[in-house]
This record gives C-alpha cells, structure tokens and sequence, in this order.
C-alpha cells in the first residue's frame, strides 16, 4: 500500500514525461552549440590561415610581406643552410664561375722599384735585379668632363655654290651642349628600374662629373622613346614573340599619382611583360617586351595585340584574364612555383589531413629536377618509367585530397584542400606540360624576374607621374633589355637608336 507522501503513478509518469522533454531540449542546445563550435573551429582556422598567409605560401609579393613573415624567411634560410652542413659557401663544384682574366697585352706597364735596399739602407739604383711578382689592376680613368669645339667651316667653291659643314653625328643645339657620351649615359641611368630621372641626374654630377639637370634627363628620355617609335621597334618585337614557340607572361601593380590614377581607366594601373623563355631551358637569347595598361583586365591584354591570335605554349600563372585564350594555344604550362604555394597554404591548415599536398609536391619537384638533369645531359625525354611513376604519386595524391576534403566542413564554401585538389586534377595536363616538352619551363619564374624591377621602382620612388610616361619607361626597357639579351651593349644600342640604325629583334625565317 502506497505511502500517502509517496507521488502517484501518474505524478511519476508525468514528471518523467517532464524531464525527457527537459533533456531533449538540452541535448538540442548542446548540438546546436556544437555545430557552433564546429563553424567557430572553422573560422578561426580560416582566420589563422589568412593571418599567416605570406609569399611563401599564397601569390602575394614578398614586398608586401610583414616583419614576422620576414623573420619566418630568415629562419628558414638558417635550417636549410643547418640542414646541409657539408656545403660550403660560395660557388659549387661545376659551376663555370666569372672572374678577371690575365691580360696578354696590358695598356700599360709600371715598374715598381724597392727604393733603398731592406738592409743596409743603400740606394738599389743601378743595381741588379728581376721582377719578382705581377699583378695586373683592372680599372676606369678618373671620370672628367672634357670640352671639345667644333668650328664647321663654311667653303665657296669656284662655281660660286657656298657649302657649310653639317655638325657632327649626335652633336645638336647649341652654341652649348652635352655630347654623346653624357646623353647616352644619362638615357642609360635614367632607364634602370630603380635610379629615375632625379638620381639619374645626381648620379651624373657625382660619378661623372657631368652636373645635368633632371629637364635634360627627361628630354633625353623622350628623344630616345620617339627614336623607338619611329624605327617601329615594338611593332617589330611584337611581331617576333608572336611567332615564338614558348612565351611566359606576367604582370605587377605599378601605382600612379592620384592626380594620373583619378583619370579614366586608370583605377588599378599594372605594367605587362611578354617574353621568350630561352634563357630558362637552355635554348639562346630572349625578346622581353613590357607593356603598361591603367587596369588589369581581359581587354587590356587583349589591347597589346600580342596574344590573341597566338598558337604557341603559355607560361603563366592561373590568372583569370589569360584562361580564354587556352583554346588557342599550343599548351599552357602552369607555374609550378605558385603550385608550390599553394600546397604548402593547404598543408598548414591541418598537416594531417592535407598530407597529401606533401606526396603532390615532391612528385613535381622529383620531376622538374629530372628534367633539368636530363636537360643539362642533352636527352630530349624522361625515361617512360620515371616519368609514370612521378605522374601516378601526383595523380593519388590528388585522388586523396579530393577524397579527404569531400565532407570536410569549412566555414564558407568548399575546403580549400578541396578546391585546390580539384583543380589539379582538371588541370593535370596544365600542370605536366614541362615533363614532356624541355623547352617549356616548368615555372614563369623568367617573368617574374622581369618585372621585378618595377616592384622595386614602386617600392623605393612610390609612384609613376602618368600612365604615358610608364609606358615610355617600358619601351626603353623593352628595347634596351632585349637587345642586351642579344649581346649588344646598352650604351650601343642606344648609339644606334639615336643615329637612325635602331637596334631590331631578329626575325623568324
């Protein structure tokens, strides 16, 4: 018999009912804050990855790296450097090194005598002797500036026709002027990426002892540009690296005043550069054209009129304003190097997950290593072996990555290990073009390189005065650039551009 302080049946059923429903409610709350966490996991993983993200794993350039990315570098470089203890500094075994040469016939020969004599203090005048050591010096005159007139006669003739002598070739204006020598050296300085005009000018008075001012500087500048547009050298250059088989691409960010920038298309200037990769697989001299437009979009390099219509292999990175010429194309290689960043991006999210990124790295890195080997061997081909070996690790170690990643939850879209998986796998044939054809470097590191400098003019001088004078600064670099490549010296091609026979790319048969 129940006791009468005893709950009923029915208080106890219904108190159960009570607190079922109490840890229902409860155990919702608890998967809500779960999938909370779960997404707040996500984000803060999203947040560290975009926090950490430098030139060492992402697109952005190195200039635009923090003082801790930096110091990550440094770091780096001191474990590789511990990491190969038996290296030593300086250059290795085989390489073919640069150094002065023993001159057969110095210009000049200078005696030196030992005076009086270690021991006894006697003069040594007369005394017998022989050289006992040599040591040839190799440099420049004190620089000085000389002054030359040139008188130009003026003769009659018996047939009563009077004729005046024209002034000498690259003599102009007067009755004062700098000669040929002080132009093309300050055209030569004034062209370099990070000098400009104001330091071209100092730099004369302080190394040359020619004191110009920065309005002769920028007149030569612009006296040089119309001699290049009027021989048509870029329309010739153009030409030629159309009908080049191989062709990288890049482009950088060069800042313009606000005043220029403020102009109509104008809001996000870049300076292009096309050119040959020769240099980089081995292949001769290349053609470096650069180009500026005010934005960076599709119909700006559609505007330089060099790659539409080409039918050659592209190097460059995955940039979307060059993916509709793909179509029309010989064959894309893709920037191994900015792969390399990306695997390593995906690789810090979760090192364990995304091991993958690691078997994908070393496949392609063991490849280009094989190329430059057999290259460097004169093979025209990976062994079929290899060459299989290397493509089945890349290929299960996207197969993993997109396996892996599938469900992974991210806090926005898709994970990035899968993103990134995927588009190795549709771009495959992108990314293994190098392997198969040797005059295809496997990375646009060559366009990089030429663009460098404009990274380091907008880092040090900050900005370009207008779009029309950075295009004239790429012209001159177009033309001075290539023709070095060719071995003609700067100062002589610009002799040649300013006498009337410019310097041209040579053309394909």
């Amino acid at each position: 018999m129940p006791q009468p302080d005893q709950p009923s049946y029915e208080e106890l059923a219904a108190r159960n009912a009570e607190l079922a429903a109490r840890i229902a409610e409860l155990l919702a709350v608890v998967a809500e804050q779960a999938a909370l966490i779960e997404t707040l996991r996500a984000e803060v993983t999203a947040l560290r990855r975009q926090a950490g993200r430098d030139s060492s794993n992402s697109s952005q350039p190195p200039s635009q790296d923090g003082p801790a990315a930096k110091a990550k570098a440094k770091a780096g470089q001191r474990e590789a450097r511990r990491a190969r203890p038996g290296r030593p500094q300086g250059g290795q075994k085989g390489h073919p090194g640069a150094s002065l040469a023993w001159a057969a016939r110095p210009d000049a020969t200078r005696i030196v005598e030992p005076g009086a004599c270690g021991g006894c203090g006697a003069d040594l005048s007369g005394a017998a002797g022989r050289v006992a050591s040599a040591v040839q010096v190799f440099d420049i005159p004190p620089a000085t500036l000389t002054v030359t007139e040139y008188q130009m006669m003026r003769r009659t003739c018996g047939c009563g026709q009077v004729t005046t002598a024209p002034p000498p070739p690259g003599v102009t204006g007067g009755p004062v002027c700098y000669g040929p020598n002080v132009v093309d050296a300050a055209m030569l300085l004034a062209s370099t990426d990070v000098i400009g005009v104001e330091r071209a000018a100092d730099l004369m008075g302080a190394l040359l002892k020619a004191p110009v001012s920065t309005g002769f500087v920028s007149r030569c500048l612009v006296r040089l540009d119309a001699a290049l547009i009027a021989a048509g050298f870029e329309g010739a250059l153009k030409d030629a690296l159309r009908a080049s088989d191989v062709l990288g691409t890049d482009e950088t960010p060069a800042p313009l005043t606000t005043a220029a920038a403020s102009e109509q298309d104008c809001g996000n200037p870049h300076v292009y550069t096309v050119r040959t990769m020769r240099a980089y697989t081995g292949g001769g001299p290349d053609l470096i054209w650069y180009g500026a437009a005010g934005n960076r979009t599709k119909a700006s390099i559609t505007g330089f009129g060099i790659l539409d219509g080409y039918r050659g292999v592209l190097v460059r990175d995955d940039y979307g304003g060059y993916l509709s010429y793909d179509a029309g194309l010989a064959g894309v290689q893709q920037c191994l190097a900015h792969l390399y960043r990306y695997l390593d991006d995906a690789y810090a999210i979760d090192p364990v997950s995304q091991v993958w990124t690691r078997q994908a790295g070393d496949a392609l890195r063991e490849a280009a290593a094989a190329v430059r080997t057999s290259r460097a061997g004169n093979r025209a081909s990976l062994g079929p072996a290899l060459l299989g070996r290397l493509r089945h690790s890349y290929d299960q170690a996207i197969a993993c990555g997109i396996s892996v990643n599938l469900s992974r939850p991210w806090h926005k879209g898709n994970h990035p290990g899968l993103i990134l998986a995927r588009r190795l796998k549709r771009k495959a044939a992108q990314v293994w073009l190098f392997a198969t054809r040797f005059d295809v470097p496997a990375t646009n590191n060559g366009s990089e390189n030429a663009v460098r400098g404009y990274k380091l003019a907008a880092k040090i001088s900050g900005c370009w005065r207008t779009l029309a004078t950075l295009r004239r600064h790429c012209r001159i670099r177009s033309y001075l650039t290539t023709a070095r490549s060719h071995d003609r010296h700067p100062l002589a091609a610009i002799r040649d551009a300013l006498t009337g026979n410019c310097w041209m790319p040579p053309q394909p048969a």
